[in-house]
């Protein structure tokens, strides 16, 4: 009976966590992905958004490369790193896929697709192994207060600036959805800019894990996350804020790091399927254009226009903080000068992830380091001895990468408050500095 327990508890897992059905998979997403950017997003947005079509067998042929060198390096991943396997499996689905097969047949430069196996290769690659670290953790006792507190007193900027919205309608994630957030763009404050950030990609995620990990004490907790979750949705209304928060429950399941890889790869293989087969049965078209053309080729195409329009014409941070060295020539800063290329609006502003930005600040030595600097970071972070339940905050961290600028992401995203938040709040994997005592309450 007690083994027959043991077996259905732990058969689930190990399914997930079979890497070579992580590698057929990981093919099938590319093959669907191949064939949606065909037949539904450059059949529906080329002459929107620029997305254009080209078949060169040299390309298709070097893509498949590409794709065998993925497959290969998260292959090669040792089995006591599970860790940087599940980040490399997100890097591989996001970063990788979708740069190949725009380059296959979207009429795209190289550039991107290598440097997304560049980042791939850092992330994974044994020749950059830091030695595990024990660092010093706030006591349990201090977070279950200080978290939310602190994230109450972050919200009140947001109270202060939108009052007390709580709009359904923001659920069907309409058209209407962007007029909503340029309206709140332009009420928000510098405040809000900033707390926004910190709130959704750090602060709410970490009470959510914290509740997650003693559910039957610690509820409230993930209560108090998803409200002001859902407040920050409603009033500045991002579906990144929802897509985070749901990405880290996901990734709090299981304790077998590749089980979680497996996971989130057939979740979201699972998911463009469905999207594609709703499209098919009912002409909804909303649904796989959130999952397919949002999640994997926005972010590929804005990333591909920077390197058009800012090749052989880097800007080094002359729109930052370097603005007292260097002459800035445009007078659109560079997100909106791209949404103006590929909207034709200058009051769009389509921002790129970090390669993008380091290839448009230095050419392809700023795509080089901030590329690097982004695998770095992670690494840093998992040198920790981190409770793996909180890898989820990781993956929004490289989705912050995918689409946001380097100093940007650490500085207005909240990712260098998840750096120290990983040394010194973020609990042990294992006994000292854990949240959750060993016992029948782990999941």
């Amino acid at each position: 009976m007690n083994n027959g327990k043991r077996m259905a508890h732990t058969g689930i897992p190990l399914l997930l966590g079979n890497r070579r059905g992580h590698a057929v998979a990981l093919i099938l997403l590319y093959l669907l992905l191949l064939v949606e950017y065909y037949g539904f997003v450059y059949g529906n947005y080329f002459s929107l958004m620029g997305f254009d079509y080209r078949f060169s067998p040299v390309a298709f042929l070097s893509g498949l490369l590409m794709l065998a060198a993925a497959v290969a390096m998260l292959a090669a991943v040792p089995s006591d790193k599970g860790r940087l396997y599940t980040v490399g499996v997100v890097v591989a689905m996001i970063f990788c896929l979708p740069q190949i097969v725009l380059f296959q047949i979207g009429k795209a430069q190289p550039y991107g697709a290598l440097y997304s196996l560049l980042l791939l290769f850092l992330v994974t690659t044994p020749l950059l192994w830091l030695p595990q670290a024990r660092t010093p953790r706030l006591p349990a006792s201090w977070l279950w207060w200080m978290l939310p507190l602190l994230a109450l007193l972050a919200l009140i900027p947001f109270v202060n600036a939108y009052g007390l919205s709580f709009n359904l309608h923001r659920f069907t994630l309409g058209q209407d959805i962007y007029q909503a957030r340029a309206a709140a763009s332009a009420r928000g404050t510098m405040a809000t800019g900033y707390l926004r950030g910190l709130l959704t990609n750090v602060m709410l995620p970490l009470m959510l894990v914290y509740g997650l990990c003693c559910l039957r004490r610690r509820w409230w907790l993930v209560v108090l996350a998803l409200a002001m979750t859902l407040y920050l949705f409603f009033v500045t209304p991002q579906k990144s804020i929802l897509f985070s928060l749901g990405l880290v429950a996901v990734c709090f399941v299981f304790r077998n790091n590749f089980a979680k890889a497996g996971l989130l790869l057939y979740g979201l293989l699972l998911l463009c399927g469905l999207a594609v087969a709703l499209r098919l049965a009912t002409h909804a078209v909303m649904p796989e254009s959130i999952v397919v053309r949002r999640l994997f080729f926005i972010p590929a195409i804005v990333q591909e226009n920077y390197f058009t329009f800012f090749e052989q014409n880097p800007v080094y941070l002359s729109h930052s903080f370097l603005s007292g060295l260097f002459d800035y020539p445009y007078q659109l800063d560079p997100s909106h000068l791209i949404g103006q290329m590929m909207y034709n609006r200058t009051t769009t502003s389509c921002n790129t992830g970090v390669t993008g930005d380091g290839f448009m600040n230095f050419g392809h030595v700023g795509a080089l380091l901030f590329t690097a600097t982004a695998a770095l970071l992670v690494r840093f972070v998992d040198s920790t001895d981190y409770d793996s339940r909180y890898i989820g905050l990781v993956a929004v961290l490289m989705l912050t990468f995918l689409n946001g600028a380097l100093f940007t992401t650490l500085l207005t995203h909240g990712g260098l408050l998840l750096i120290v938040a990983f040394f010194f709040l973020v609990p042990a994997e294992t006994g000292r500095g854990s949240v959750v005592p060993t016992s029948s309450n782990q999941p």
